[in-house]
């Protein structure tokens, strides 16, 4: 399983978007059994495709950075692709087809 690496400022976010061709960015909270449900699924099923990078954000540590992305549920994922949003999903993805569907969007 890839672990997702914790970004904790715009900087740091706007960097991943710039320099990763494919990329998947969650927010949620630690608390949140359904955040940790749907990273979860992320990172077991993201370990498939290598060059996606994955990366969440604490919207406990900086909600700031959800209200500027505009999200005020969790979790929330966005896909990017070579710097363009591609996609978002509000809510919880359970199942692998769902995950992976995410996922295939960024290659």
């Amino acid at each position: 399983m890839a672990e997702m690496d914790k970004l904790d400022s715009k900087q740091e976010i706007d960097s991943a978007i710039a320099n990763n061709q494919s990329f998947v960015l969650m927010f949620t909270a630690i608390w949140s059994d359904v955040g940790k449900l749907t990273k979860s699924n992320f990172e077991r099923i993201g370990a498939k495709y290598p060059s996606v990078y994955m990366a969440w954000v604490s919207t406990d540590d900086h909600p700031e950075l959800a209200e500027e992305w505009g999200f005020t549920a969790i979790p929330a994922t966005v896909a990017y692709k070579n710097g363009d949003k591609v996609d978002y999903f509000i809510g919880p993805q359970y199942s692998d087809e769902q995950v992976e569907r995410f996922i295939k969007k960024t290659l």
